[in-house]
């Protein structure tokens, strides 16, 4: 709460929790301090203020049958914590980063990946903050060999969003899927911006980014896939869709392949759009009133990525909290 971990960790058969503030004290965790680059402004802030957190080892082999849950709540102020996770070899695990609090704030939030060979792994990072909270994200992953990554985005709140992804394949047969779901409403900007390096050969990955637009609300989307020189055999696919609820919604998207291989299949594209008022018409002539319509139509177009998620009980977790979300802004 408030940038301070719980003082007891759950006990999970395979699964090592820990303190961050303790391994800021001994120094261990300082090498996986470093800012991203010289222009990684969210990893410089977190970095200076960082206080606490937990850092996730989880064995070689382990395979958890009940997701991990890593919330970060804030009561307003400043809040800044970090997120670290081990994933060993073989061992397969859902994560699930709940981002929430109440009232005006200043969060900082920084997750950290590494996958062991042939590890699998989903990782969910749900953000509801209240609309008077900035909140500024980073997610950062190393996928090993022949280890897969589906990473799960929901953005639904927050009065000033920034929300980065770095990822790096360093294992042949490595697989990154993200999904991405921004409801944007009221007066707010949410950012979303990713960069993936395909470094080694034979690499996949394939990004779906879905967003739906009301009020005066403004997103943007900026993925960058990076194919190295190296990496032959590269199968890289972005897609960003989104759906305008309003005259005055705004969202821009920004696709980018920089590829230096040249056996490599790779492509992107985005679309955006209204609600088809044929379909419209077709529901609200069978009875169904013009706000019901027009959630359905909405759950329609995003319920397609949640629904890949193979656990049931998230599935519908998800669906609940976007038709609450609905509800409050459709």
């Amino acid at each position: 709460m408030n940038g301070a971990s719980s003082a007891k960790a759950p006990i999970v058969e395979g699964v090592s929790v820990q303190r961050l503030s303790e391994k800021l004290i001994d120094g261990s965790i300082a090498p996986g301090l470093d800012p991203y680059g010289n222009d990684d402004a969210i990893g410089a802030l977190n970095t200076a203020f960082v206080a606490d957190g937990y850092f996730v080892d989880i064995a070689d082999g382990a395979e958890l049958e009940k997701p991990v849950e890593l919330q970060n709540l804030q009561a307003g102020g400043q809040t800044h914590v970090r997120l670290a996770a081990r994933v060993g070899a073989g061992a397969k695990a859902v994560i699930v980063e709940r981002q929430a609090g109440e009232g005006a704030a200043l969060t900082s939030s920084v997750s950290q990946l590494v996958l062991g060979e042939g590890a699998e792994v989903t990782w969910l990072i749900v953000q509801e903050q209240p609309e008077t909270a900035t909140h500024l994200a980073q997610f950062k992953a190393h996928i090993g060999k022949n280890a897969k990554l589906t990473l799960f985005v929901m953005n639904a709140g927050g009065k000033l969003v920034r929300q980065e992804i770095m990822v790096r394949t360093t294992g042949e047969g490595a697989d990154f899927q993200l999904r991405g779901i921004n409801l944007l409403a009221g007066d707010t900007h949410t950012d979303v911006t990713m960069v993936l390096d395909h470094a080694v050969p034979h690499t996949t990955s394939t990004e779906i980014v879905r967003n739906v637009v009301t009020g005066k609300a403004r997103g943007v989307f900026q993925g960058r896939i990076n194919v190295h020189q190296y990496a032959q055999k590269t199968n890289a696919k972005m897609a960003c869709n989104t759906l305008l609820l309003s005259d005055d919604g705004e969202f821009s998207t920004k696709p980018e392949l920089e590829i230096f291989a040249d056996d490599v299949v790779c492509g992107h594209g985005a679309t955006v759009t209204e609600i088809d008022h044929d379909h419209l018409f077709y529901l609200m002539a069978r009875g169904v009133d013009e706000k019901s319509a027009r959630g359905l139509l909405v759950k329609a177009f995003v319920a397609e990525v949640i629904e890949e998620l193979d656990d049931e009980t998230i599935v519908e977790a998800l669906e609940a909290k976007l038709d609450e979300w609905f509800v409050t802004h459709g």
